[in-house]
C-alpha cells in the first residue's frame, strides 16, 4: 500500500516557566512529509520516532482513504 503524505505529532507534558506548572497533552514535536512512500517504510519511521521520544503508549491513527476518481 502506498502512502501519499503523513503527519505525526508527539504529545506529552511540557513545563511552563511563567506559571511554574507542567502542562499536559502538549505537542512536543511534529514530523510530516508530502513525499509518498510504501506503508512499510512509514512503519519504520513510526518505530524510530516512538523510540527516540519514548512514546510507545496511547497511539492514535486517523487515516483517510480516497476513492479513485475515474473522471
Amino acid at each position: 500500500m502506498y502512502i501519499d503524505n503523513y503527519k505525526v505529532e508527539i504529545k506529552g507534558s511540557k513545563y511552563h516557566e511563567k506559571t511554574d506548572k507542567r502542562m499536559k497533552d502538549q505537542v512536543l514535536a511534529t514530523y510530516q512529509s508530502d513525499e509518498g512512500m510504501n506503508i512499510k517504510a512509514l512503519k519504520n519511521i513510526l518505530e524510530e520516532l516512538a523510540d527516540s521520544h519514548e512514546a510507545h503508549h496511547n497511539i492514535t491513527f486517523n487515516i483517510v482513504m480516497k476513492q479513485y476518481d475515474h473522471d
